[in-house]
């Protein structure tokens, strides 16, 4: 049954919902750059991340503690250049560099038609919608809007051909954390020729850059350090405080259900070669590039918070962007009203989530840290319903 369009009966003029955006997002910014400035001794992820950086500069161990500095020799190179700088100009630089890419990002895949379903004048809504989900994370300095950032940035890139661009911001995500080259690998599924040279040649560049930057001896040893706290990282045994928030959590540390961590790799192995089968069907049935794309990066994000191989609490606002176009697609055109309650839960979830952080830091048993991973999994059903609903077009010849 088809519902009527929701934003059309609105009553506000739609260049309202930009202006609104855009005047939040400026007063958010403000303040949270002022406090950085005001308050650079703060304890936040800028802290660990400069650390790091520091022992780059004393040619120090990087990797001296499992849950300290765990990222690749060059973002250590990177933060020993904040670290030269005074310290409140490095947490204001900080914070505008992670804000700025992930607004950016997210403009550019509005701008880019992958979501073309989304009418331009509400596009401010999807933007107002991500503050609440991303405004802790940008606070505390963390990493992950500049990688949530960057992914938005290739898949707009993708449909605008820009290969190089779309590259490089598959592998600065990649460096950082190692869940966005899941993105780059689907990608590579649409467009090898253009794709799958390109980003491994980014790859190799940044992983090659340090040792022009630093002796070779030291940085070699830090590579095989680096190689060995990751193989050593064993997140299935964490302790329940600090255990990843996926879908083992709610299986395994919840449900007490009987799988073993073999087993549970191999569904994370065939979850993500479903997604290479998708799309690589979705190209062969004719679908437009752009839907492709809107699909992908929807169930990547899922996959990369229920699948992924490091899931935190704050790592969710990677899914924020995916939750908030998703939601504000369903409110334009003909959706059945089960995938609109769907993707209005998820993100309500999502928003407790954030809430309970910001609200009631203590409050951290096991049934309330599985809000995020719920809220997951809500906007899963919620997708793959949406994906139920299309009609099936006719196969197109094979490219």
């Amino acid at each position: 049954m088809e519902s009527p369009d929701i934003l059309s009966r609105m009553p506000s003029k739609r260049p309202a919902w930009i202006a609104i955006a855009c005047v939040l997002w400026g007063g958010v910014l403000l303040a949270l750059l002022l406090r950085a400035g005001l308050h650079p001794h703060r304890l936040s992820s800028l802290t660990t991340y400069l650390a790091g950086g520091a022992r780059w500069s004393a040619s120090q161990p990087l990797y001296t503690n499992w849950r300290g500095f765990i990222y690749p020799p060059v973002i250590a190179w990177v933060f020993s250049l904040l670290d030269h700088m005074p310290l409140a100009a490095a947490a204001v630089l900080w914070r505008f560099l992670t804000a700025g890419t992930f607004l950016f990002g997210l403009w550019a895949l509005l701008r880019s038609g992958v979501f073309h379903r989304i009418p331009a004048g509400y596009r401010g809504i999807v933007f107002l919608a991500v503050l609440p989900l991303s405004i802790g994370n940008l606070d505390n300095a963390q990493a992950n809007p500049l990688i949530a950032g960057l992914m938005m940035l290739a898949v707009a890139a993708l449909q605008w051909q820009a290969w190089s661009l779309c590259a490089l911001a598959i592998a600065l995500a990649t460096t950082f954390k190692i869940y966005p080259l899941a993105l780059g690998l689907l990608f590579c599924v649409l467009r090898p020729r253009e794709l799958s040279w390109r980003i491994a040649l980014m790859l190799l560049g940044l992983g090659l850059l340090p040792f022009a930057l630093q002796d070779s001896h030291y940085i070699a040893g830090q590579y095989h350090a680096w190689f060995q706290s990751r193989l050593a990282d064993d997140r299935f045994h964490y302790p329940m405080k600090d255990a990843p928030l996926d879908l083992w959590y709610l299986l395994v540390r919840l449900g007490n259900l009987p799988i073993s961590e073999r087993a549970y790799t191999a569904a994370q192995v065939i979850a993500g070669c479903g997604l290479a089968a998708f799309v690589y069907h979705q190209v062969r049935r004719g679908a437009a590039l752009r839907d492709i794309l809107a699909d992908l990066f929807l169930l990547v994000s899922v996959w990369m918070l229920l699948l992924g191989p490091a899931t935190e609490n704050q790592t969710y606002v990677v899914l924020a962007p995916a939750a908030c176009l998703f939601g504000v697609r369903t409110l334009n055109g003909s959706y059945p009203v089960f995938i609109r309650v769907l993707a209005l839960s998820a993100f309500t979830l999502l928003l407790a989530a954030v809430a309970r952080n910001s609200l009631l830091p203590a409050l951290k048993s096991p049934l309330y840290m599985a809000v995020q991973p719920v809220g997951a999994l809500v906007l899963l059903a919620a997708v793959l319903g949406d994906l139920q609903q299309r009609p099936v077009t006719a196969p197109a010849s094979p490219q």
